[in-house]
Order: C-alpha cells, then structure tokens, then sequence
C-alpha cells in the first residue's frame, strides 16, 4: 500500500471508530471547614479545545460526596462531515461510553465506599469497557499497556470531620490484553493529618514542569507554604484550602502555554466543598461566574 493510500485508509478509519474526549487535573485540599475538590475545565476532542467542561460530578448518594474521572472519560459517535461546532457536538454527542455515568449510576444505586464495594465499581467500569471493545474492538488498542481512566472518589465525614480519597486506574495489560482494574488507595485523612495536596490526572506533568520546574515560579507564597510548613489539616482555613487548589490548576494551565501537556489542561477551574452540610456546596462554578 503506497504511503498516500496508507493515509487516507487511516482517516477512514477514524471517521468510523468511536473518539475519545480527554480530561485533565483534579486537585484535593482538605480544610478545618472540609474537603475542597478542584478542577480545571478544558477537553480536548479530534484536536479541539473545548472550556467549560464539568469534571466534577455531583452525587445524590452517598452525601457529601463528589466522583471525578481523568484521562479518557467518554468515548463517542464520530462527527458527521457536517459538524463543523466541535465543542458544540460534544455537549449532545451519543456516547458509547461514560465512565463518569457509571459510576454515577453505580455509587447511587450502592452508596457504600468500604473496599467490597469499591472493587465491585470497579468490576462494573471493567465490564463497561469490555462492551465498548466487543462493539469496537479497534477503538481500544492504542491503550495496550496504557491506563484508560482514572477514577477519583472523595467523600467527607461531618462527624469525624476525616476525609476520603479513594481512587483506581482501568487499563489494559500489555501481556494479556486484559482490561482490568489496577493501583487502587484509599487515603483517610484526619483532621490531625499533615495538611497537603492530593492531585490526580497529569500528576507526571504537574510534577515535573511545575512543582519541579520553571512553572513553580507561578505558584504563589502562599501556596508553597501550605505545602513546605508542617501544619495539621484542623489549621488549614477554607480560602487556604480554594486559594492553593486554584492557583495549583492556574499554574499548571499557565506552564502548557509553554510546554504542552499531554491532554492540555485549562479554563475556568470548578471549585466544591464537602463539608457540613449533606450536599457539595459550590464555591466555584462557572454558571454563578
């Protein structure tokens, strides 16, 4: 097959198969006041830039709780030629698959975050993606020894006031081809824990371009205090706890500039609190912006 030829049988291809839409940075910081969850608003999708995305996902049960998912959250009906609005199509497009969905769907159904119940979830978002691959069996080889998603689970105990961060990867075993859950922790954080920041999603890009690069130059003292001086949680206020969160996801948003991320990261940044009241209180949503 001549190179030419190679080509357009590739994009045929990806006219047919499902595509993927990315998503990016969840940022934890737990407070005296409760837990602040965090995170950016940017999907990318065949190469656009889609804002003001949702990527924290509001649950009815169990309360005061809030589920993000990084990495590949949806997988949907290619565009028509006709769609020219692509980050218009990816608010209606059919979706093959929405891993945030089904967790949703399940959490609701048994909201129970003890360890059985957990890896059950998490046999369900395995099962939810062998489907995808029996009705498409193309779409997923590029994750052959890739993780897929990450599931990111935070809950908070008004009683106790501890927080929760309970948190699994799906992938696909590049020995068996297998898809399964994998890396699973559960992080229980009191109120006489170190105060610190919990991130999930381009964790490796944080790290390296900001916390450890020229991007910890947009991270304000303030942040870098919070971090560096050892104080418990119960010393943490809330505008600490939204300051530092934000200005993490700011930072990072403000480095892509410079050098990309994998799956880009920015946009407005969607702040909740889990604290006394049952269900998540929005401190930053951008419908009140």
């Amino acid at each position: 097959m001549t190179r030419g030829l190679a080509s357009s049988f590739i994009a045929l291809v990806a006219l047919v198969l499902p595509i993927h839409a990315n998503a990016t940075l969840v940022v934890i910081v737990p407070s005296a006041d409760g837990l602040v969850v965090a995170a950016d608003s940017r999907t990318t999708l065949l190469g656009a830039t889609c804002d003001d995305r949702y990527k924290i996902t509001q649950l009815r049960k169990p309360r005061r709780a809030v589920v993000a998912v990084t990495g590949e959250v949806a997988f949907i009906a290619p565009p028509g030629a006709q769609v020219k609005d692509i980050c218009g199509y990816l608010e209606s497009a059919p979706r093959m698959l929405d891993i945030s969905t089904v967790v949703k769907h399940y959490l609701e159904k048994n909201p129970d975050l003890s360890e059985p119940s957990v890896n059950e979830l998490s046999a369900e978002c395995v099962n939810a993606v062998e489907r995808l691959r029996k009705a498409s069996p193309e779409t997923l080889e590029q994750y052959i020894g890739r993780e897929i998603f990450s599931v990111v689970i935070a809950s908070y105990d008004a009683h106790s006031k501890d927080s929760l961060v309970l948190n699994f990867v799906v992938r696909i075993d590049s020995a068996t081809r297998q898809i399964e859950a994998a890396r699973f922790t559960r992080i229980v954080i009191s109120p006489e824990s170190r105060r610190g920041v919990w991130s999930y999603g381009e964790t490796d890009y944080l790290n390296k371009y900001v916390f450890g690069g020229v991007g910890r130059e947009y991270l304000t003292k303030e942040t870098m205090d919070f971090i560096l001086i050892d104080k418990p949680v119960s010393d943490a206020t809330l505008n600490q706890a939204v300051a530092v969160a934000t200005n993490i996801i700011d930072a990072t948003s403000r480095m892509t500039q410079i050098i990309p991320s994998p799956s880009g990261i920015g946009g407005p940044v969607d702040v909740i609190l889990l604290g006394k009241k049952r269900r998540p209180i929005e401190i930053q949503w951008k419908a009140s912006q």
